[in-house]
């Protein structure tokens, strides 16, 4: 489930570069002899994120979730390849079906139980529960066997090969948490986890805060950061204030808080001018994407999908609804991801192919309120489950077609289990993993979420699905790519998927902190660290 940040409805004029990863000098430049030890950081959240647990809930991997819990292996975001951390080393089979790990000894979590290879199997275990969110679910789909010869040894087997497997268990939804924690009922893991990471949870007042703690005892944080000890804060404080002027008033003010998540684009000037450090990083698996309805009853007609897929103006929206941080879609992924595959020419807005499209599936009639009505009087109005600053744009163009979208948010903790439900005819979706198989991962029929509703007499749908079993199946690196590329036109020709924007986070914090950075779009704090006022 995505959780966009509410955009501006007018374009801003930015001085600021959107690229992969940016942000200001001074984040990351320690004065001399300052001490880096103690304080609070307060960061400002827009909404109650409806739990502190990544495998259950949707966007806390951005926050919270990845300061209590660690990973078996770190996903290097400037080398993009994969290092150590809860396992030391391991083993792939040449045909990606087994998965050997050495985990460390030395690793406890926040009640004081140790890091075993039975621990882990609990984990992984855990994550195949009703519940459990769809992100995490499909990262153990197809698991045939978990064996632990020893303490700090484990074998993960697949029934079929798993090529996305390392790098996904990077994932902050599938970060390792006490074997008391894994074996919770689900929604209990929603209040509260011990994890291994370098705060704890020390309390959680839903609507209100977050607070975490440091544990002095951290010692295994991945070589990629400054060092390996403790965090130098003592404490981070999640702050829910929902109102943009309430949230950006404090951040410049520096005293009820020094950090904002999902920066309005209509503010990023006056906060920069105000002085505060504006930080952007590019999604680098998916941002806005729309999965269609190819079951529902006007979607089945390939022609209205692909009308839909011509009649939006991928510039004009993200110029309106981000301000023009975000970027068009060219692709199914993002151009940061290690298997990008560019589709734009078949991306181009183009509204008199969209028309003639509708014209030729029988929607031809143009009705006195300008959506378009066929032979047997039905009006062509599809139901979206957001409104937001884009949806009211893809409406807007949708409309100059003869398109209604009708924009019908669901309650968000019901939001999840909605988009499954083929309750509405376009959805939206959100994928964060360096990883090509997040497109078997939601668009798979065979393992995968089906979140386009594929039918099994659709012949070019399982011709996708067979492209998207087989690429998470094949570890050599080329012929992935070739798959992926296939996969990914099948995905946008046949509009199963409507790329719209690839979304680029935008933080803004105070100049007195320092060494904080995305990695991907995950926020760790192992390394932050406030100069005193």
């Amino acid at each position: 489930m995505s959780c966009f940040r509410r955009l501006a409805g007018v374009a801003a004029t930015l001085a600021l570069l959107a690229t992969a990863a940016c942000s200001g000098n001074s984040t990351q430049t320690a004065a001399s002899g300052t001490d880096h030890n103690g304080g609070t950081l307060n960061i400002g959240l827009s909404a109650e994120p409806n739990g502190i647990d990544a495998a259950v809930v949707n966007q806390v991997w951005r926050t919270v979730a990845r300061a209590l819990s660690d990973s078996l292996v770190f996903y290097n975001p400037d080398t993009k390849k994969l290092e150590p951390w809860l396992a030391t080393s391991w083993t792939e089979s040449p045909d990606a079906r087994t998965y050997s790990f050495k985990l460390r000894d030395d690793v406890t979590f926040h009640d004081g139980t140790k890091l075993t290879s039975a621990v882990v199997k609990a984990n992984l275990e855990s994550l195949n529960r009703p519940g459990i969110h769809s992100s995490a679910k499909t990262i153990v789909q197809g698991i045939s066997k978990i064996t632990t010869p020893t303490e700090h040894d484990i074998t993960v087997q697949f029934a079929k090969p798993n090529a996305a497997f390392l790098v996904s268990l990077s994932r902050a939804y599938v970060g390792i948490v006490s074997e008391k924690t894994a074996k919770l009922p689900v929604a209990e893991r929603q209040k509260w986890i011990d994890g291994s990471g370098p705060f704890y949870l020390s309390e959680y007042v839903p609507n209100q805060r977050i607070v975490l703690k440091k544990r002095d005892d951290y010692h295994w944080a991945p070589a990629y950061f400054k060092h390996n000890g403790p965090a130098y804060l003592d404490q981070v404080v999640y702050k829910i204030i929902p109102e943009d002027s309430v949230r950006n008033g404090a951040v410049i003010g520096d005293d009820e808080l020094q950090f904002i998540y999902w920066v309005n684009a209509k503010y990023v000037p006056q906060l920069q001018g105000a002085g505060l450090t504006i930080s952007k990083t590019l999604n680098p698996a998916t941002g806005l994407e729309l999965p269609i309805n190819s079951s529902s009853k006007f979607l089945k007609d390939v022609r209205v999908r692909q009308a839909l897929q011509v009649g939006v103006n991928r510039d004009e929206l993200v110029k309106i609804a981000s301000g023009g941080i975000d970027q068009p879609a060219t692709g199914p992924l993002s151009k940061d991801n290690p298997y990008y595959s560019d589709q734009s020419a078949l991306l181009k807005y183009d509204p008199d192919k969209a028309k003639s499209l509708l014209d030729q599936a029988g929607w031809s009639k143009i009705g006195a309120d300008g959506i378009r009505v066929n032979a047997a009087g039905q009006r062509l109005s599809l139901r979206a489950p957001r409104d937001d600053a884009a949806f009211q744009v893809l409406q807007d163009q949708w409309k100059k077609i003869g398109i209604e979208l009708v924009l019908d948010p669901p309650l968000a903790a019901e939001a999840n289990e909605k988009l499954l439900s083929g309750t509405y005819d376009v959805a939206y979706w959100y994928a964060s993993s360096p990883e090509p198989d997040v497109l078997r991962a939601n668009y798979g029929t065979t393992t995968g979420s089906n979140r386009s509703f594929i039918a099994k007499d659709d012949a070019k749908g399982q011709e996708l699905d067979r492209l998207l079993q087989e690429q998470n199946q094949t570890t050599d690196k080329a012929k992935r790519q070739q798959l992926v590329d296939q996969a990914s036109r099948i995905l946008v020709e046949q509009a199963y998927d409507i790329p719209v924007s690839n979304d680029v986070d935008v933080w803004a914090y105070s100049p007195r902190l320092h060494d904080i950075k995305p990695v991907g779009l995950d926020q760790y704090l192992i390394d932050a660290w406030l100069e005193k006022k």
